[in-house]
């Protein structure tokens, strides 16, 4: 019984007990100054360690740090397939717009960060308890937007994408309460609608049409499997510091 507990536990592994604990760490050195290593929070500092540590080239930690705020939720493979799903359509397609808006920050020599809140789809909890977080979602991932911001006191600027309509609310009242940022917003569609078919605001109301008599068992699994053609778009946010001339105000 021993025996047959060691080989399920692998302690007959010899392999699991071979823990890297050390390695040399990153090539180059910190572009640190005496100025900077007397008047720096330590915070500071120890964000460049992390920063290289994370593999961010030590010669390029100078750069402007913007960060870059979501709601992405479920995995999305490279080939756009799902991995795991999200609560609604959308949702990983933000880790698309993320990625390009950092690889534009990087090429200009910026530094990108990003953070992630994910959201909750209110269509998909219609009809149970999980109405009752919906509203509720949107001021707490705000407090957490707003942490996540304050948590990289480095910042230049702030870059919000997200989706469907919890997460936009709650990225405008985090940049909004920040006041010290401008706002900007483009929405797109985050779906288009089938070629033949129902919306998806439509097609939430096939058990009550069903239950009428209005539908039929097959025309609601057809229209219900087309009704989201694409797996979507999203918003996107841009907060910034404003000039000095601006007021507190004003910037709110």
């Amino acid at each position: 019984m021993k025996e047959q507990l060691n080989v399920i536990m692998g302690r007959n592994d010899d392999a699991l007990y071979a823990v890297r604990t050390h390695a040399p760490g990153p090539a180059g050195s910190l572009p640190l100054t005496g100025d900077m290593l007397l008047n720096l929070p330590s915070g500071d500092l120890f964000g460049l360690t992390q920063n290289a540590g994370m593999g961010w080239a030590p010669s390029r930690l100078n750069g402007k740090q913007f960060l870059l705020l979501s709601t992405q939720g479920g995995i999305r493979s490279e080939d756009g397939r799902p991995v795991a799903l999200g609560y609604h359509t959308g949702h990983w397609e933000v880790g698309s717009l993320m990625r390009a808006a950092a690889d534009e920050i990087a090429g200009a020599g910026g530094i990108p960060f990003a953070g992630f809140v994910s959201d909750p789809c209110d269509g998909r909890s219609q009809g149970t308890e999980g109405m009752f977080d919906s509203l509720p979602y949107r001021n707490d991932a705000a407090i957490v937007f707003r942490r996540l911001i304050r948590s990289l006191p480095t910042r230049k600027g702030v870059l919000g994408v997200a989706t469907c309509d919890k997460g936009p609310p709650a990225m405008m009242m985090a940049l909004a309460g920040m006041h010290e940022s401008a706002l900007r917003y483009r929405a797109r569609r985050r779906h288009p609608s089938p070629t033949e078919g129902e919306d998806a605001g439509k097609i939430q109301t096939i058990g009550a049409r069903y239950a009428n008599g209005e539908i039929t068992l097959e025309a609601a699994s057809e229209l219900g499997r087309r009704a989201c053609a694409t797996p979507g778009a999203a918003a996107s946010f841009w907060g910034r510091r404003p000039p000095r001339r601006w007021s507190r105000k004003r910037s709110a």
